[in-house]
């Protein structure tokens, strides 16, 4: 496939530039070249119908699903660090799975600028979270290849914003570690004292076993394949031992 941009045939092509165009100053995106655009944004069954002219939005999909990948990375990297490569792994696919995207995609009202076929029109497509999640990761693609990787990486901070809060409460709930140090200040206990009592196993393998102290006294056990989480673990049996509720 042929991955420069290639203008789109047909008539209204410069309504169809002018919508883009106003698509782009409102989502706050400099466009230079309104074909990567228009492509992000073209459904396979429309290029079907046009006789195979231009292109459609699948391989710019996966390219702008590698660019939000590492703009969320690079975020939560930034914003919420000395997290485990787990934890990180656990809060971008918070961010960036098809339901997420496709919330996002809603919000910003792309769908009415997606071009469909006939046949993909009338069964509804426009409206399905899918097809508007693989059309905002298209975008995305196309925003990185026109204005380059600082413009897309702002695009992505900016308009997944939300979602970077949600995966962050989500984060602190998961966080017993956090929440036995807070249950603890607030009860004048005194910081809870992790230690690691047993590591075994090779270096690829290893396993650690931490135990964690409150009020001078064990409170809970925890093991796990990095010393942060077997504190996590030990963290989560403590909170149990006292009464606070998990979810």
């Amino acid at each position: 496939m042929d991955n420069n941009p290639s203008p789109s045939h047909g008539g209204g092509e410069e309504q169809r530039e002018d919508s883009l165009r106003g698509l782009a100053e409102r989502l706050g995106v400099e466009m230079r070249d309104p074909r990567w655009y228009d492509r992000a944004l073209t459904h396979a069954s429309r290029v079907a119908e046009d006789g195979g002219a231009g292109g459609d939005y699948e391989s710019l999909e996966f390219l702008g699903d590698a660019v939000l990948g590492l703009a969320v990375a690079h975020y939560l990297f930034i914003h919420v660090p000395d997290r485990t490569p787990g934890e990180y792994s656990r809060m971008r696919a918070a961010m960036v799975n098809r339901q997420s995207v496709g919330h996002v995609g809603h919000a910003l009202d792309i769908a009415p600028l997606i071009r469909l076929g006939r046949g993909e029109e009338a069964c509804g497509g426009r409206r399905r979270t899918a097809l508007v999640s693989d059309c905002l990761e298209a975008l995305i693609g196309a925003i990185y290849l026109d204005a380059g990787w600082l413009a897309a990486e702002e695009f992505v901070a900016r308009v997944f914003h939300d979602e970077f809060l949600k995966a962050r409460r989500t984060d602190t709930v998961w966080d017993y570690k956090s929440r036995l140090q807070n249950h603890c200040q607030g009860g004048h206990m005194g910081l809870p004292r992790f230690e690691v009592i047993r590591s075994e196993g090779p270096d690829h393998l290893k396993e650690f076993e931490v135990e964690v102290f409150v009020r001078g006294e064990s409170a809970g056990h925890g093991r796990g394949r990095s010393k942060k989480e077997a504190e996590q673990n030990a963290a989560r049996e403590a909170l149990e031992r006292e009464g606070i509720t998990l979810r």
